[in-house]
């Protein structure tokens, strides 16, 4: 058995895209033509490969042995085979008598038969359909992974993967002719004009990144390596030439074909042109910083995934991994990069890649592209495969409003703003997909609610409803040991409950946004109160609102419709009041409640988020005057055995505006006197609290959190004097 050698090949890295398909191309083509139990991997951000060839080996495979892929392009217009173009390197490379170019100019022969053929035919119109399917019949077998990599033939025409532009060829830049022109200068075969210490300098810096080789001039690499491109600001003047090693460049393409193959596998009607192709999908503008609005418009082709994979593997693994490479989501294929990252966190690809290289193929100037990062994107570690894809899942609730929303957004029609709102919530999937969790989960559910704020203020909602029904799942994945989530759940679920008869005050949903009873857009809603005010604001509104519209409705006992699934902890309460919670704190409180409050809460909460039939006391440090005011906001009767109450406590919302001006005072005596109506007895006839304080208006706030029965008589013990009780004689 011959020795394996270890290669770390420092030329080959994930970026540019030019540096990571020429990694492909050396792995494919020692594999093929020299050892075929090479292996490669990456490590550190370099391509390691190894094989029975140590770095001298390596070198002189390439110098002396490669046989270069016939790439030609036969149906585009300045590829070699027509009248006018410039065939120099063609007909350079025809005169050679070298095995390494036999299949090579078998290939051209029979690409120039076509071409010629093709000059006759009248309807010039789909020349171009006509010469690819005559390509793909007259092609010896050992020659079509070029074609595959380049296009393929479907019944409603031909498609051409995103990564080798419109069938080879950006623009006015034919990659064929720019193949055979690299060759011609990296085999010395015109005149040796740069001899043989110029080809192995260049060779050796194409693959261990060392040297100062000799480059060539306005020989473009294509949008394939934006830094290489030359033009304005390219180098300390006003312009440069591009600048191109050959090896880069006939490597970059002998790696491209490892993208060949798959494709026509996977066509359906159902997936868009692009997210057929391997690691290929429709761009999105999340999960990178340069992005804006127009971004959803035409100025990206697509996207390409590269997978960067951390252990050894065979070139057959490899081709495995690329012929299957889709993102799966569900029993639909991902369509766009925000897709891509779902389907990686839920398992829809296949396993063993550690990362993914993001490009996107951005428009530079008329129709050429750039092919840019826009960053790494890292597979989550855990172990817990089946948690994660379940995690994941949770997303599939969004697919239909996002999907409306995004139709919606692009286009020079739609309003300002729609692109970032949209952007928002793939950014936080993006994340979400990355790092899991359910502080993420929660940064994708603030991104929903923002974006919905804005859309009920929009001319987009006639065509995208609200967001509706939730999984509780969400409640589940979403949930960690904060108190503003806890708080946040709570208030979302206030009248999630399946009425006992007619609904007559709606859900606390109703008073955040514009909405109705059905959950759609209504205009002239008068229970929506939310406004750009400060969150406690706005609690307070809400929590008026719905006392008003409680005693316009005429509710039994003139209690507050504040029945909710979730209760607050009397704890979170204390930590809201005593600013705990903090200003940032509150705010993502009422980030979280609207989406919270697009759950069906149509369950009992789980028993770790109940507290029912569990005898609770009240803090020490819970204010009296936020227990007695309570009692006066409770949503039905005060039933508590320590106290034998048994009664109704009528609310008194006027209270709510005296708290939200400042006097704390004067709205603890309307609640006192309240209490005592109702044959109550308070332990203290002053609040504790000073008037105008931030705490009187965070008590006000806070009288919205629902509450259980057990906090209820621990709110009694805190506000009320037991009652004495009576000795009797037999």
């Amino acid at each position: 058995m011959s020795q394996l050698h270890e290669l770390a090949l420092r030329g080959c890295s994930p970026e540019p895209l030019m540096a990571y398909l020429k990694a492909l191309g050396i792995f494919r083509l020692v594999a093929e033509q020299q050892d075929p139990t090479a292996r490669a991997w990456w490590k550190n951000d370099t391509f390691t490969l190894s094989s029975a060839l140590d770095r001298e080996g390596l070198v002189e495979f390439f110098l002396d042995y490669y046989k270069p892929t016939p790439i030609v392009s036969p149906w585009n217009g300045g590829s070699g085979f027509h009248e006018k173009d410039n065939s120099k390197a063609m007909d350079a490379i025809l005169e050679l008598e070298s095995p390494r170019f036999e299949l090579w100019n078998e290939v051209v022969s029979i690409g120039k038969r076509i071409a010629s053929t093709g000059e006759d035919i009248a309807d010039k119109k789909n020349l171009k359909e006509w010469t690819l399917a005559q390509c793909r019949s007259q092609f010896p077998d050992d020659a079509l992974d070029w074609l595959d990599a380049a296009y393929v033939l479907t019944a409603g025409g031909a498609k051409f993967p995103p990564l080798l532009g419109t069938g080879g060829n950006d623009g006015r830049l034919e990659f064929s002719n720019n193949f055979m022109q690299n060759i011609v200068l990296a085999f010395n075969i015109e005149e040796k004009r740069n001899g043989e210490a110029t080809a192995r300098s260049q060779i050796v810096a194409a693959l261990f990144n060392e040297g100062s080789p000799e480059l060539v001039k306005k020989r473009s690499t294509g949008f394939y390596n934006p830094g290489g491109v030359g033009g304005a600001n390219a180098s300390v003047g006003f312009n440069d030439d591009s600048l191109t090693n050959p090896w880069d460049y006939i490597l970059m393409f002998e790696g491209a074909l490892m993208f060949a193959g798959a494709a026509a596998r996977r066509l359906s009607s159902q997936s868009s042109s692009k997210a057929v192709f391997p690691f290929t999908v429709d761009n999105s503008a999340a999960g990178y910083g340069t992005s804006a609005d127009s971004e959803y418009g035409d100025s990206s082709r697509a996207e390409f995934w590269a997978p960067l994979w951390n252990q050894p593997a065979s070139l057959p693994e490899l081709n495995h991994l690329v012929s299957e490479g889709r993102a799966q989501m569900g029993r639909r294929q991902g369509a766009n990069g925000t897709d891509f990252a779902r389907a990686v966190a839920g398992l829809g690809t296949e396993r063993g890649v550690s990362q993914f290289q993001r490009y996107g193929f951005m428009v530079r100037n008329g129709m050429s592209y750039l092919a840019a990062p826009l960053g790494r994107f890292h597979i989550p570690k855990d172990n817990d495969v089946a948690e994660r894809a379940k995690l994941a899942n949770v997303l599939f609730d969004l697919d239909g409003w996002m999907s409306r929303l995004k139709r919606n957004a692009s286009g020079s029609s739609a309003p300002a703003g729609s692109g970032a709102a949209l952007r928002q919530v793939e950014d936080a999937i993006m994340e979400f997909c990355q790092r899991g969790g359910p502080r993420y989960l929660q940064e994708v559910l603030i991104a929903v609610g923002r974006a919905e704020r804005w859309l009920a203020s929009s001319g987009l909602k006639e065509n995208v409803p609200p967001l509706n029904n939730l999984s509780r799942d969400w409640i589940s994945h979403a949930k960690d040991d904060t108190a503003e989530f806890r708080l946040a759940r709570a208030v979302a679920s206030v009248l999630h409950e399946p009425p006992q008869g007619p609904r007559k005050v709606g859900p606390i949903r109703e008073n955040f946004e514009p909405v109705d009873t059905k959950r759609d857009w209504k205009e002239d809603s008068t229970s929506f109160v939310w406004t750009a005010a400060d969150p406690l604001s706005n609690m307070i509104s809400v929590l008026e609102r719905r006392c008003l519209e409680g005693q316009m409705q005429g509710l039994e006992d003139r209690h507050p419709p504040l029945n909710a699934t979730y209760s607050a902890r009397l704890n979170d309460i204390v930590s809201f009041l005593n600013g705990g919670v903090d200003v940032q704190r509150v705010q993502r409180l009422t980030d979280l409640a609207l989406p919270l409050s697009f759950v069906r809460y149509w369950h009992r909460p789980e028993r770790e988020d109940s507290q029912e039939g569990e005898p609770i006391s009240a803090p020490f440090d819970l204010p009296t005057a936020y227990a007695a005011m309570k009692l006066t906001l409770l949503p039905g009767k005060f039933e508590c055995p320590d106290f034998d109450a048994d009664v109704h406590i009528s609310m008194e919302p006027s209270m709510l505006a005296m708290l939200r001006a400042g006097r704390v005072n004067e709205a603890y005596r309307v609640a006192y006197r309240r209490l005592i109506a109702s044959g109550l007895r308070p332990l203290s006839d002053t609040p504790g609290i000073p008037d105008r304080s931030e705490q009187g208006r965070r008590l006000a706030a806070a009288l919205l959190f629902p509450l259980d029965s057990n906090a209820h008589c621990a709110l009694a013990k805190r506000a009320l004097r037991k009652p004495e009780r009576r000795e009797t004689t037999g």
